[in-house]
């Protein structure tokens, strides 16, 4: 996970430090700078990861024949990932010093995320009489994104960098359910307004009459989606489980871009 989250920022750090170093004091041939919109369309590989703990407060319990914590924890962090279609509105602003190229830009993307993941009905490993099943759900339609950009411009074409603050919502779904002892039928819901970070490499290619073609990826982390525990109604009011996970995005996408 560390790698991942860190990996695609600092090859375009590097990627992004090497062009302003390289840039001359030659004039671009192609005026970047001024306000721009435009309408982007992609593909995006995203993974929620949770980190769910199972708690030893009155109805989990461990014996000699194993633990409900070590059987049941496996299963609910298994990573729930897919891919989707993704589409976004731009609207930024860039100013030109001769090659380099400094902006900002707001960025707002659609990405219809909705993945389960499920198991049982299994046998409880400390009750070989009771089995349980147990599904998660994250669900996530939007990211808003703010993202400073530099980058090098030449000729027809411009390369860039940028990364900035993401905001977004999820909604994590957790059902637990049991026969043992009358059984159990547990659901724990919970919508988070989650704070992230999202970070871009791309090119462009400036058509004319202010109309330029782009190609980028988006790289967004958002380090919690779900924070909370809830209690499963069975042996008093201490929390049986407690819920946290993490979500990354990455999209590659190809933008139509209007200059002003």
């Amino acid at each position: 996970m560390l790698f991942l989250r860190k990996s695609p920022i600092s090859s375009a750090s590097l990627i992004a430090l090497t062009l302003c170093a390289a840039a001359s004091h030659a004039a671009a041939d192609t005026n970047w700078s001024g306000l721009y919109g435009g309408l982007a369309l992609g593909g995006a590989y995203s993974a929620a990861k949770p980190n769910t703990d199972v708690l030893h407060t009155g109805y989990f319990t461990a014996n000699a024949s194993g633990s409900d914590r070590e059987q049941l924890k496996p299963l609910l962090d298994d990573t729930l990932d897919g891919f989707d279609v993704s589409s976004s509105a731009l609207l930024g602003y860039d100013y030109q010093d001769r090659n380099i190229v400094y902006g900002i830009e707001g960025d707002l993307t659609f990405m219809p995320f909705s993945e389960t993941e499920s198991h049982g009905p299994l046998v409880y490993d400390t009750n070989a009489g009771s089995r349980f099943s147990t599904q998660t759900t994250v669900e996530t339609d939007f990211s808003f994104s703010i993202r400073p950009k530099i980058g090098y411009a030449t000729g027809d074409w411009q390369v860039y960098f940028a990364a900035g603050p993401s905001i977004s919502r999820f909604k994590t779904t957790h059902k637990f359910n049991d026969n043992f002892s009358g059984g159990t039928d547990h659901t724990f819901t919970d919508t988070k307004t989650a704070f992230g970070v999202s970070s871009s490499i791309g090119a462009g290619y400036m058509l004319g009459d202010g109309w330029a073609l782009r190609g980028d990826y988006v790289m967004t982390y958002f380090p919690q989606i779900v924070n909370g525990d809830a209690d499963i109604g069975r042996g008093g009011s201490a929390a049986d489980f407690s819920y946290d996970a993490d979500f990354q995005s990455h999209n590659v996408r190809f933008a139509l871009i209007k200059r002003f």
